[in-house]
């Protein structure tokens, strides 16, 4: 066990810290591993490189800030839309970041057209990027106001994250959460995520299957989309499962395929959505599927295997789940979902949420955005709807909307009784 401060690090933001906390990583390393302690105390640090076998450990009073010097980061380091990273790790294995400690970024002020700052910030950190790695540990740790993405796991196998609160400036986008991207076995448990952007965005940016990953027991707050399953979808996505989570969000669920692969065996149960209240600024929905084309040369992707049980809902929005006239969703069930319609939004002049950068456009970006409904089915065949209860409050059941509308779809069972919607267009309730 090595201390952070026998290798020079003062610990009160008057000098740079980074260089002690890597002598002593690097030297943990070289004994076969350990801990490394960082006692409480300000740490200002900037690229910290972490090691197989090394856990960094912040007790509780530590906070690591990071450093607003672009010459602090590894230029060799650049990592996606050319970001820099404070904790990195390549090819690593038996690792991680544990304790009560705090990692502080920068990222406090506005970005992003929906607030009306397009611009990005000249410098943005992502807090930790673990490529390649092997049993990972995060636990306890609280990290707050990420400049970008707060921990990006990229073709990592095995990794923990335990009781971790992540709390970034809801107004700064690509602030997302946590990303496992191309990642096998990943168990995320009791954390706390109020982010700017997604706040689990699993993905499958190379094409290599990512999957299966675990989620229990987590808070989910962000004014973009909550649990994503896309947009990069290179490679399959498989074998996800959510399980009594909450979520505040603009799109609570999102299933987005664009790039050609096939999101697969998915479980979410024991959901409570309540959408975020931002009607007059973007799409909101809190169920939301969508296979699409990123590009005319892109492939066409599918949905298949998926099961929502036990949902509740609150919302003045709608579920909307459409697959494409070449690739219709596949075996959906949406069992024990209860809707409540706390108010009224017109619906004339919805467009879907495009996430992800995209160059086609076609009739499905508003087709079945605008359907009186408030649960609408576009291609699919194999669906099953068991116990969908809808209640209205006053104002939203003047306006005399449907439950459910189904187009294009086969082969439906509604309660048990098979209806074929075919090529028209059946609607329930």
């Amino acid at each position: 066990m090595l201390n952070v401060k026998a290798f020079g690090a003062v610990g009160d933001r008057s000098a740079l810290d980074s260089t002690a906390f890597q002598a002593a990583v690097d030297e943990c390393h070289r004994l076969g591993g350990g801990t490394v302690t960082v006692p409480a105390g300000d740490y200002s640090i900037g690229s910290i490189e972490l090691k197989s076998r090394v856990m960094l450990h912040l007790e509780l009073g530590a906070v690591l800030w990071a450093s607003t010097n672009r010459a602090d980061y590894r230029e060799d380091w650049s990592g996606a839309y050319e970001n820099r990273i404070l904790f990195k790790a390549t090819n690593a294995d038996s690792f991680g970041i544990t304790g009560k400690g705090t990692i502080r970024g920068f990222g406090t002020e506005k970005f992003g057209s929906w607030w009306g700052v397009p611009k990005p910030p000249e410098l943005r950190v992502c807090t930790c990027f673990f490529d390649n790695c092997r049993s990972v540990t995060l636990e306890d740790i609280c990290i707050r106001d990420s400049s970008f993405w707060t921990i990006h796991l990229k073709q990592c196998d095995t990794v923990y994250i335990n009781r971790v609160s992540i709390h970034n400036y809801r107004y700064h986008l690509n602030t997302d959460g946590i990303v496992p991207d191309s990642c096998r076995h990943v168990f995320i448990t009791d954390c706390h995520l109020s982010t700017g952007d997604d706040c689990i965005p699993i993905k499958s940016t190379e094409q290599q299957a990512c999957g299966p990953i675990f989620v229990t027991n987590c808070i989910l707050e962000t004014p973009n989309t909550a649990i994503k399953l896309g947009t990069e979808t290179y490679g399959n996505i498989s074998d996800i499962y959510f399980n009594r989570c909450t979520v505040n969000a603009a799109v609570g669920i999102g299933i987005f395929v664009k790039d050609g692969g096939t999101v697969e065996r998915v479980r979410m149960s024991e959901i409570t959505i309540e959408s975020a209240d931002l009607y007059d600024i973007k799409p909101v929905l809190p169920l939301f599927i969508d296979v699409e084309k990123r590009h005319a040369d892109s492939k066409l992707g599918s949905v298949r295997d998926v099961v929502f049980r036990d949902l509740f809902i609150s919302t003045r929005s709608t579920v909307v789940m459409q697959g494409a006239p070449d690739s219709l969703l596949d075996n959906i069930s949406l069992q024990h979902v209860t809707m409540r319609i706390t108010g009224y939004m017109p619906f004339g002049h919805r467009s879907k949420p495009i996430t992800g950068k995209r160059t086609l456009k076609e009739q499905r970006d508003t087709e079945f955005m605008i359907k009186p409904a408030y649960l609408t089915i576009a291609y699919g065949k194999n669906v099953r709807l068991d116990h969908i209860q809808v209640f209205e409050c006053e104002e939203a059941a003047r306006h005399n909307r449907h439950d459910i509308c189904l187009a294009y779809s086969e082969n439906v069972i509604h309660n048990y009784t098979s209806i074929e919607a075919g090529g028209h267009e059946q609607w329930i309730g």
